[in-house]
């Protein structure tokens, strides 16, 4: 039993030894199973992490992708933008002489969190009292949500402090800044308005939203205006509807060689710092911007472009001589003119542009052809959008198909109809010596070297002499003083002694609607004129909408039965010149027996 007990401990031993080196071997074979396991745990959740970045990576870069084909596809690259569209405190809008035309006005606003409100019928019984037009259902709906909203914006002082003194809880009151337009109803169409988060909606507060450095405290938008022009037309304009008893009116003045607009005028208008509610008269057709919206037949000023290109292109010279008959057949209508434009049955081009002859212009333009018509057109910008610091533009209606019988319409004035802004545009490419312009409402720092050309100076020249006899001996010659057999006191003032240094041409229409011509619905009567006319520096619309003829005996004031554009808008257009021509420091006006020349009289 020993020696069994001994072999059997000889033989524990020896398994003994086999044990621990086989444990040492497996301890080791753990510890590098061990290691390994956690290594490829460890590449595991590397892998998971750089799966994750990926996935994390790939989203931002799609994001970000998406983001700037957006930006490309809706936004000018070039416009710069207010973060997170959040305004606070809106950057000023001045005049061009820094006069501002904006400013903010710091309010609050009333916040309210449901959340927060536990007894929610008493704090309807409660703010009911307050604003007794607020709808019952509507704030009960909203206080059964879980966001919160505005119970009120741009609070006047004496509701917030009633609404502070009910002591409920859930009611936050917030700064904010409304945006004042500081001289009312003056600019509202061009100036525009913003929505109640201060984020510009229309007019220049758009324009100033995309141009915006939001890295300048001290940036303004500087506009072209002058706000003493603008009193002055819009002034002039108001008078004339109460006196021709006009629908609405609009006006314009324009730097003839750079494009700054320094005044624009549509009437109605109205005041953007009142509400629908405040201002019971307040129309939503009163926003309408006539001078850059509107789109309208303008009638004889359009025959300022058919004259141009024919003398441009040869077809005929100012003492050229067309046959005039009583009539003239166009399509199936008869047209005619309202008086002779001569003496004698053959007129030259002198004669047919200043008297405004539609059967000579309809002669001239036969002349001159369809494709050079189309073509002159389009140069001037008649057949495109205007390309201006609003959004409220419109683009012309033009003929399709134009067929000869449009050609023979469009050249005195009917059959296309463009903006204001479009016919002022195109009037001072022919006058300021055949140079395409750009118009703006923002001041520029220098003027532009124009290089697009479509006239000759010559014909330019003999363009701005043309203009003149429309006011010395044409349309437009008793809106001057010229015919001294004619008095008129009013508001219009004569003075015999001068002549004026001015330019222009009249055009009245018809007005169209559902493609006819109603003589009940009144005309449009525009006149566009240049001042100073030998050397033009600005450039003046007006046109009245159905403007009546008055007959003021009492105050000898009589437009003898006529609503013709001579009669009524070319003298607004004279009572504006006579008025800003001294804040312009441009000479209007002349003696009559001054020895200088006026302009070059030489043409053949």
């Amino acid at each position: 039993m020993r020696k069994l007990r001994k072999n059997s401990r000889k033989k524990i031993d020896f398994n003994q030894k086999s044990f621990s080196f086989t444990h040492r071997y497996d301890q080791e074979k753990f510890k590098l199973d061990r290691l390994n396991n956690i290594k490829d745990k460890f590449q595991i959740k590397i892998n998971n992490r750089l799966i994750l970045s990926s996935i994390i990576f790939s989203t931002f870069f799609f994001a970000t992708a998406i983001q700037i084909l957006h930006l490309n596809l809706f936004f000018n690259p070039n416009e710069k933008y207010f973060a997170n569209n959040e305004l606070v405190i809106r950057p000023n809008i001045v005049d061009r002489n820094n006069v501002s035309l904006t400013a903010n006005l710091k309010m609050q606003n009333v916040q309210v969190f449901p959340k927060e409100i536990n007894d929610k019928q008493r704090f309807i019984n409660k703010i009911t009292k307050i604003y007794n037009d607020l709808s019952i259902d509507g704030i009960t709906k909203r206080l059964n949500s879980t966001n919160s909203f505005y119970l009120d914006r741009n609070v006047i002082p004496q509701d917030l402090q009633r609404i502070i003194n009910l002591g409920e809880t859930g009611i936050v009151i917030e700064d904010s800044y409304k945006r004042k337009h500081i001289h009312k109803s003056l600019f509202s169409h061009i100036i525009g308005e913003v929505d109640n988060d201060n984020i510009g909606l229309s007019g220049l507060e758009l324009t100033l939203d995309r141009s915006y450095n939001n890295n300048d405290d001290d940036w303004i938008l500087v506009s072209s205006l002058d706000i003493r022009i603008q009193n002055i037309v819009r002034d002039e304009i108001l008078n004339a509807m109460k006196i021709f008893e006009a629908k609405g009116g609009s006006g314009m003045v324009m730097n003839i060689n750079n494009g700054e607009i320094l005044s624009i005028v549509s009437l109605p208008d109205y005041d953007p710092n009142k509400s629908s509610k405040e201002e019971s008269e307040f129309l939503e057709e009163n926003k309408f911007n006539r001078n850059t919206k509107g789109l309208y037949e303008f009638g004889s000023v359009m025959k300022t472009f058919t004259t141009a290109i024919g003398l441009e292109e040869n077809k005929f010279k100012i003492n050229s001589k067309y046959k005039i008959e009583k009539t003239i057949r166009v399509g199936d209508n008869i047209v005619t003119d309202s008086h002779a434009p001569c003496e004698r049955d053959y007129c030259s081009v002198e004669e047919i542009f200043r008297n405004s002859s539609n059967v000579g212009t309809i002669k001239m333009v036969r002349d001159i052809g369809i494709d050079l018509q189309k073509e002159y057109l389009s140069k001037l910008g008649l057949f495109d959008r205007v390309n201006l610091d609003l959004t409220e533009l419109s683009s012309p209606a033009i003929p399709d198909p134009w067929l000869p019988v449009s050609t023979d319409s469009i050249s005195y004035g009917y059959g296309m109809s463009i903006s204001p802004l479009h016919l002022t545009l195109a009037t001072a490419t022919v006058l300021n010596g055949g140079y395409i312009i750009e118009p703006s409402l923002i001041k520029k720092e220098k003027r532009k070297d124009y290089k697009e050309r479509i006239f000759t100076q010559d014909t330019s020249e003999k363009m701005r002499y043309l203009f003149s006899k429309v006011v010395t001996e044409g349309t437009a010659r008793s809106a001057f003083g010229y015919n001294e057999t004619l008095t008129y006191k009013h508001s219009y003032r004569y003075n015999y002694e001068y002549g004026y240094l001015v330019g222009g041409k009249t055009g009245t229409a018809r007005s169209n609607t559902e493609g006819a011509y109603d003589k009940k619905l009144g005309k449009l009567a525009t006149f566009i004129a240049a001042f100073p006319i030998n050397k033009p520096k600005y450039i003046v619309l007006i046109s009245l909408d159905s403007p009546k003829p008055i007959n003021d005996r009492e105050n000898d004031y009589d437009t003898f039965g006529k609503t013709d554009a001579g009669w009524n808008s070319a003298r607004v257009s004279r009572e504006v010149i006579d008025r800003i021509s001294p804040i312009l420091d441009t000479k209007s006006k002349y003696r009559l027996n001054d020895s200088d020349i006026i302009i070059n009289t030489s043409f053949n």
